[in-house]
């Protein structure tokens, strides 16, 4: 489901999230996993679409 064309993201100006500039101990070895949800089934669910966009959002930033 990863798109790394975000046509509405500017990535110049993303600085992605790293340990060293968060300042913490990097306890694990694999990307952040983030779990998003939504209720609806509808084809034409707006819950279902803004969670996809978060989901390519945050994939982009290196989560999984």
């Amino acid at each position: 489901m990863y798109d790394d064309h975000i046509p509405q993201l500017d990535v110049e100006l993303v600085e992605l999230p790293s340990a060293d500039k968060l300042g913490i101990e990097l306890k694990s070895t694999h990307k952040p996993r983030i779990l998003l949800l939504y209720g609806s089934t509808r084809e034409r669910s707006f819950s279902r679409l803004l969670v996809e966009e978060a989901a390519r959002l945050l994939q982009r930033m290196g989560a999984e």
